[in-house]
């Protein structure tokens, strides 16, 4: 069967370029053709294709002598037949003729600047040739079912439809000592299998078969980057992205000396044209902001994987670290890889990560990895050059500047006086910051107003639904619907606790700006303490406080955080404290004697283990940059040394008679039916009640009068004081009720 070479022989006059990646291919298809077609050749010379009774069952040479009909000529003489020795020969000419032609046209290509997906390919991984022509024979299925036919037959077996590893090594050099030297090829630490580029067929039959026998067939997302299909590999798809970035370091606000140490790592990853940096901090900090600005100063986009929906979807044990390294040098970008915590034990310990770092590599790549925790890189670092950066929650001007310019984007113009007092409420990162003003930006617009018209009301509604809601485990928040005008207390009271309200408003004001904060390494939080009698207002105040802040107010639930058991209490403790951290809440401990109380002389463990939790307490309340408000009945059960701590005690008087009547006073609603005949002068005057046993008294009033059909009389209100003076342990004395007395004795 004699072959033509006139036609290929033409063609290497004029070596036009590739214009396509496909087109590339089809040439290399050709190439490829001709190689299973001499590989046949030899078979037949060998007399190792014979045909047998079983027909159907295999592949038939007139059937492949068809399929090379394009490339046979006419014989010189019908009684002449060429020998396959001959032919064999002429289509290895054939080969290298067609070799020398795609490599022309590649040269041209390239002079053109046409990429084509194949040479990036080859450029990126080194690929020898073996390599590369390897993978080209496990492709060629992909792209022409007849090869299907053609392995098929050169292996002797209908059901092979994919190259064998032995086909492939017989494809690529006749000789046995080669072919035992190319083996290596195929070894899962050689880079078609390693990156993978190639994988062997997972069929049940395959997997114990030698490896001589074993199919091989290229990965799907090689293919789908050799025909220009912009595609993420389906494995990682659910978890991945890939971004151009357009940030610039200068647009990114950071505290302190941060952008200096930045400025610093994209001269290293200049330098050495790559490298691994490690991101710690918490959620929205701009860990990724600047991945990004870092990509976009070297021209690179960025692949993102977030790792915790990997977690999720089952894949974290096998995080496909390699899949994703492939997936960014094929798109020529950095490596983002996010919520790396989801490596470190469960349990909080600083045992050596699930997976380890030994899987990180650079590559020429940058690669970041950023997690909320720190990570323990340092007990097992990865075999490349890495650097670790710790990303702080922004300082006050920082946060102000990000608040500026997410309002601006928001559409609510430049407001700087907001921005200044959001920044100053609220201790939020950068992402937070930008994802409440998207809040209420839309907010604004299902509601149908301007968005141009949202207000700090709006914006501070939206990050308190940005802060860190985890406290709720512990602790009740605690709505507020009261105001200013609520509260009967003494005016010298009514003053501190507006004193507390602008020592809050301007707290990181006075820190940041006057430098307070170069002068006070610790207690830079907000303690208040609230004493006085049950009744007397603590917990309303707190509310007033907290809703005159714009802050959620959260009364810690004791009963969640004492334990009996050694060390637990400490544990709640300190869980409640880190979470409060990030809430922007105002912390609220009601009967903090309980928790707060004096240490007393050690005579047993109980006692020592009991001061070691009161010291503990000390040093959260030293550490805690938020604010803390103590209620206490009994100040002189606190310990004296959270009095150092404490920046306000505000003392809650028992209500004087003229406070008294007012309380009783404000506690009826205008819509309440009240008789002409209740003398609230004369129940403020008569009974020393607090404003709690007020409430009390007139909700009951209340019910007896709603019993009886009527008004709320006087009468109504006596017998309701009556009942709470006996829950006092008080007798009703004719003294103290006077003419009402008869009524007392009547229905008590």
């Amino acid at each position: 069967m004699p072959v033509a070479t006139e036609g290929i022989a033409s063609q290497t006059a004029v070596a036009p370029p590739f214009l396509t990646g496909g087109e590339h291919l089809l040439a290399e298809m050709q190439r490829l053709s001709l190689m299973v077609h001499a590989e046949i050749l030899r078979l037949r010379l060998a007399n190792q294709l014979t045909e047998n009774q079983f027909r159907g069952l295999y592949v038939s040479d007139e059937q492949i002598d068809a399929m090379f009909q394009a490339t046979t000529q006419k014989k010189s003489s019908p009684n002449e037949p060429d020998s396959p020795a001959s032919v064999l020969m002429a289509v290895a000419e054939q080969i290298n003729e067609c070799e020398r032609i795609v490599a022309a046209r590649c040269a041209a290509s390239r002079a053109v600047e046409v990429a084509l997906p194949l040479e990036h390919l080859v450029r990126i991984y080194s690929l020898s040739k073996p390599e590369r022509d390897a993978l080209l024979l496990a492709l060629a299925p992909e792209l022409d079912s007849r090869f299907e036919t053609l392995y098929s037959y050169a292996q002797n077996d209908v059901t092979r439809k994919r190259p064998t590893v032995g086909l492939i090594l017989r494809l690529l050099t006749p000789s046995p000592a080669a072919q035992l030297g190319l083996r290596v090829l195929f070894s899962a630490t050689e880079t078609l299998l390693q990156v993978p580029l190639l994988r062997f067929s997972d069929e049940a039959p395959e997997r114990e078969a030698p490896l001589l026998s074993r199919a091989v067939k290229p990965e799907e997302r090689i293919v789908d980057f050799l025909l220009d299909h912009d595609s993420i590999d389906s494995r990682l798809r659910p978890f991945t992205s890939c971004i151009q970035p357009a940030r610039n370091l200068a647009s990114l606000h950071f505290s302190g000396e941060f952008p200096a140490h930045i400025k610093q790592a994209a001269d290293a990853l200049r330098s050495r044209e790559g490298g691994l940096l490690f991101f710690h901090g918490p959620s929205g900090a701009g860990k990724q902001a600047v991945a990004e600005a870092l990509s976009a100063e070297s021209g690179r986009s960025l692949v993102t994987a977030d790792l915790r929906q990997a977690n999720a979807a089952g894949a974290a044990s096998s995080v496909p670290l390699g899949l994703l390294f492939r997936e960014a040098r094929l798109r020529a970008a950095n490596l983002l890889l996010t919520h790396a915590e989801v490596w470190l034990p469960e349990d909080g310990s600083q045992r050596q990560p699930q997976p380890g770092w030994q899987g990180l590599q650079a590559n020429g790549s940058a690669v970041f990895v950023s997690s909320e925790s720190q990570l323990p890189v340092a007990q097992s670092p990865p075999p490349c050059p890495w650097t670790s950066f710790e990303f702080p929650i922004p300082d006050f001007p920082c946060r102000s500047k990000l608040w500026q310019e997410a309002i601006a984007a928001a559409g609510a113009g430049q407001q700087p006086e907001m921005a200044s007092a959001l920044a100053n409420q609220f201790v939020l990162t950068g992402g937070q910051i930008h994802s409440a003003c998207q809040t209420a930006y839309t907010h604004a617009q299902l509601q149908g107003r301007d968005v141009s018209g949202l207000t700090i009301t709006d914006f501070q509604a939206a990050a308190r639904a940005q802060s860190n809601q985890n406290l709720r485990r512990r602790a009740q928040r605690v709505a507020s619907t009261h105001g200013w005008s609520d509260l009967v207390l003494p005016p010298r009271t009514l003053q501190q606790l507006r004193e507390v309200c602008a020592a809050e408003k301007y707290r990181s004001f006075i820190f940041a700006e006057w430098g307070f904060d170069r002068r006070l390494m610790q207690g830079k939080g907000l303690n208040i303490l609230f004493c006085g009698v049950s009744g007397t207002g603590k917990t309303m105040s707190a509310g007033i406080v907290a809703r005159e802040l714009a802050l959620d107010l959260y009364k810690i639930d004791l009963s969640s955080v004492i334990s009996k058991y050694i060390g637990e209490t400490e544990k709640h403790l300190s869980e409640i404290f880190r979470e409060a951290q990030s809430s922007n809440a105002i912390l609220f401990f009601d009967e903090a004697d309980a928790i707060f109380g004096k240490r007393s002389e050690v005579k047993d463990a109980h006692d020592r283990y009991a001061n070691v939790e009161v010291a503990y307490l000390l040093q959260k309340m030293e550490d805690y940059e938020g604010v803390v408000i103590l209620a206490t009945n009994f100040r002189k059960n606190i310990d004296d040394a959270f009095t150092r701590r404490i920046q306000y005690i505000v003392e809650f008087p028992f209500p004087e008679p003229k406070y008294r009547e007012r309380i009783w006073r404000g506690l009826i609603p205008t819509s309440a039916p009240l008789s002409d005949d209740v003398d609230f002068a004369f129940l403020a005057r008569q009974f020393e009640l607090a404003g709690g046993s007020i409430r009390n008294a007139a909700l009951v009033a209340a019910f007896l009068a709603a019993e009886e059909g009527g008004k709320l009389r006087m009468e109504h209100f006596v017998l309701a004081t009556a009942r709470e003076l006996q829950k006092l342990g008080k007798l009703p004395s004719r003294s103290d009720f006077k003419e009402y007395y008869d009524l007392t004795r009547e229905k008590i």
